[in-house]
């Protein structure tokens, strides 16, 4: 584990990211943005929407988009939803992901989702990977007001689970799990799947793992 050590505060509940952190889900979300903008004869760099990943699709859309293109801002979002019905059947699991669920659910520790996207791609991919009965909570963009980097979800997810912040561990991808966890006093594990983000998580001098398996090895040493 890379940079900042983690703190030794007792976890109880972990806090996980979906896309990026639990779904090797980026080419099917950056396919879904490029066919829905190709609906406007819009294109994008792939970088650029790489750099935002974690923020919801709207706000992505609102910050590559010239705002004279805004209008457009409501359609593009619907079909890109609907887009990634499609892209995303190919999409996997990170390696050990399972085993590292099951692993903290033998520990007893509450164990939340909470990410960015809609709720009806949150349950879909879910459901798609028999992943649903390890959740305690699953909070998404819809039962929040403002999403990530905003501390929202996370403050919900504290108090969903009953649990302290400062005895919840976030397991994110983005500099945006990083800034929110931060703003509500919770420890932070970032997973290295983002190229085009590392520079600045390793600013924020957090710990970092190369792969979800490492993080199961964090944890047999720690609970």
């Amino acid at each position: 584990m890379s940079s900042e050590k983690s703190s030794t505060l007792p976890v109880r509940a972990v806090i996980f990211d979906l896309d990026g952190t639990l779904i090797d889900s980026y080419d099917a979300h950056v396919e879904s943005f490029r066919r829905a903008l190709s609906r406007f004869g819009l294109t994008v760099e792939d970088e650029e929407i790489h750099r935002r990943f974690g923020k919801p699709a709207k706000q992505i859309i609102k910050e590559i988009l010239p705002e004279n293109q805004h209008r457009h801002i409501d359609d593009i979002v619907r079909y890109k939803r609907l887009e990634f019905i499609e892209t995303s059947k190919d999409m996997q699991v990170f390696d050990g992901v399972e085993t590292l669920l099951r692993y903290l659910k033998g520990k007893g520790i509450s164990i939340c989702l909470a990410t960015s996207a809609d709720k009806p791609s949150v349950i879909r991919v879910v459901n798609k990977f028999n992943l649903e009965n390890y959740f305690d909570v699953i909070i998404s963009s819809n039962d929040v007001k403002e999403a990530k980097p905003n501390p929202e979800m996370f403050i919900k997810a504290s108090k969903r689970l009953e649990v302290d912040p400062k005895n919840c561990l976030v397991i994110g991808d983005s500099p945006f799990d990083v800034i929110a966890a931060k703003r509500v006093g919770m420890n932070v594990i970032i997973v290295d799947n983002n190229p085009f983000q590392k520079a600045e998580i390793q600013s924020y001098k957090v710990p970092i793992v190369s792969n979800i398996n490492q993080l199961t090895n964090f944890f047999e040493l720690t609970l």
